[in-house]
């Protein structure tokens, strides 16, 4: 029986977009500040932990944030009611490893994989 598949530190970085994942293999939760909404889960590409926050939406700064996207402008709907991984997103790599040839101002430490969820 073999486990998991271990993160691959020496995969070298490549910007790939690995088209809709599994939203099943990804979980949310709340962020630990009540900030926002954390993604996480394994980079289906380099198998390294990644986990991303998507910030609520700021009353008048005019930005969208996670709640809007999940549920609608102007939705009451708060993350402890369980809302679905965020579908309408990219998801990045973000397993915080500099990856072999990763280029040095890239946004995202990780391997260089995008995806987006599927529900």
């Amino acid at each position: 029986m073999t486990g998991p598949a271990r993160h691959d530190h020496g995969m070298p970085y490549a910007d790939e977009d690995l088209g809709e994942i599994d939203a099943a293999l990804f979980t949310q939760r709340p962020a630990p500040d009540g900030e926002g909404l954390v993604v996480a889960g394994t980079c289906p590409r380099c198998h390294g932990a990644t986990g991303t926050l998507f910030p609520w939406g700021r009353p008048g700064a005019g930005t969208k944030g996670a709640l809007s996207l999940l549920f609608g402008r102007g939705s009451t709907r708060r993350a402890e009611s369980g809302p679905e991984p965020l579908l309408a997103e990219v998801h990045f790599c973000e397993c915080g490893h500099a990856h072999p040839q990763c280029p040095p101002d890239t946004s995202f430490v990780g391997c260089g994989a995008i995806w987006r969820l599927l529900r």
